[in-house]
């Protein structure tokens, strides 16, 4: 009978103090706000294992977690490898304005674009390994319209890159083969790694490197200092703070304007004195009696002016480029906000000012310019596609020496009304 009154006894408190689905979903969230991750994603599977009204909104909390972190749920730990198949289809609206001096441009197109991408991912331990081949492509509408930013009709990419994502460490490199209408192909390659450091509640703190290189443009890299905010609902932020380098090629101006007017003045020079020799002889054979008079004409006023204006638009002199360095500190970060009913909202910034460390000539290293790139974006993602709707402008403003004024722009921008689907299988 005693047997019997303690198990009796065990089973009302099992009942009476059971955890419910509410409780458990709260401690996991009291050990997410503490930062302790591992505790949060046991805490949440453990509510998810209990009836209640919170099961759905759970298991996507959980599926959140296991897509940040690289690690699978219970019914998918049966294989490490797993695929995915990323997509984007969509249109931009083009706006391209530029300022000079004497002279604008204000521009307008379209571009249609799409790109597939399928990842082979591997997890093992805590690290997930993740490999992709990219195919991506654009096709520009009334480019015809846009001499200034001179779009060809379409341009197309392939390229592959891996990423390592670890609880700590995040690694993304690859690399891009570019081909377009009537160029030439170029190559590309980009770089990035993030360490964190330290960690409190949803904020980590760390260091971040970033390169990209393309064989027909710039070479920039940037050392920031970090900060990530993630959370599955509500705020989401990161900031990035530090330096940036850039090496780019630029025509060398001043060599070309000396190079041009030496080949003019030779070819004058040259055309002159085969001109002044055919006068003589003329002039001789035509006042044999007085050929004084011959040398007492002025050849430079009848025939000098006339063979510079010829010359000068006939001759084409070979541009020589030079590698100009830039330094300067660098800012990009990004907000969002997503509703419990998948919409988010979301807006960007990477902004950067640079000072030429050396430039062709002692004019260009005094050139400074401001780069930035800024938008906003509201997407709603129901299931596996992604819809959204967005805008973006990129603006470039350089402080010109007054040598340079009216040969390069002073500022320029491309605005771009962004709309399409992505989606994930």
């Amino acid at each position: 009978m005693y047997r019997l009154a303690v198990v009796v006894v065990l089973l009302l408190s099992t009942l009476l103090w059971a955890e419910t689905q509410e409780e458990a979903y709260y401690r996991a969230m009291k050990a997410e706000e503490s930062g302790d991750i591992s505790a949060a994603v046991k805490a949440f599977e453990e509510a998810v294992a209990l009836t209640g009204p919170y099961t759905a909104e759970l298991q996507e909390i959980l599926q959140g977690y296991y897509e940040a972190l690289g690690i699978k749920g219970e019914s998918e730990k049966k294989s490490p490898l797993s695929f995915r198949f990323l997509g984007d289809v969509g249109f931009n609206g083009l706006k391209y304005n530029e300022s000079k001096t004497r002279d604008d441009v204000d521009e307008y197109g379209g571009d249609l674009y799409v790109s597939l991408t399928p990842f082979l991912d591997y997890a093992t331990g805590d690290y997930l390994h993740s490999f992709g081949l990219e195919a991506s492509g654009d096709w520009f509408l009334m480019n015809d319209n846009m001499p200034a930013l001179d779009t060809s009709d379409w341009n197309l990419s392939l390229g592959a890159e891996y990423a390592l994502i670890g609880p700590t460490l995040m690694l993304n490199v690859g690399a891009n083969l570019n081909l377009a209408e009537r160029e030439a192909a170029s190559f590309s390659a980009f770089g990035f790694g993030l360490k964190e450091f330290y960690r409190n509640g949803k904020n980590r703190f760390g260091v971040a490197l970033w390169a990209y290189y393309k064989s027909t443009g710039p070479l920039s890299s940037a050392l920031y200092a970090t900060w990530n905010r993630t959370a599955t609902y509500g705020w989401s932020g990161n900031a990035y703070l530090g330096v940036r380098f850039e090496a780019d090629s630029v025509m060398n101006y001043k060599q070309y304007v000396d190079d041009y007017k030496n080949a003019v003045i030779s070819t004058v020079e040259q055309a002159y004195d085969a001109g002044r020799m055919a006068y003589m002889d003329a002039c001789f054979q035509e006042h044999v009696d007085n050929i004084g008079q011959c040398f007492e004409m002025n050849l430079d006023s009848l025939y000098w002016d006339q063979l510079v204006n010829e010359v000068a638009d006939t001759i084409s002199v070979a541009t020589t480029n030079y590698y100009a360095l830039w330094l300067g500190p660098a800012l990009r970060g990004k907000v969002s906000y997503k509703f419990r009913t998948n919409i988010t909202l979301e807006a960007k910034a990477n902004l950067s000012y640079g000072f030429v460390l050396d430039g062709p000539d002692e004019d260009y290293e005094k050139v400074q310019k401001f780069s930035g790139t800024w938008g906003g974006m509201i997407s709603w993602k129901p299931k596996f596609c992604q819809l959204y709707l967005g805008f973006e402008q990129i603006y470039r403003y350089y402080v010109l020496p007054e040598y340079y004024k009216n040969i390069y722009s002073k500022s320029s921008m491309l605005s771009q009304l962004k709309a399409g689907i992505k989606w994930e299988i």
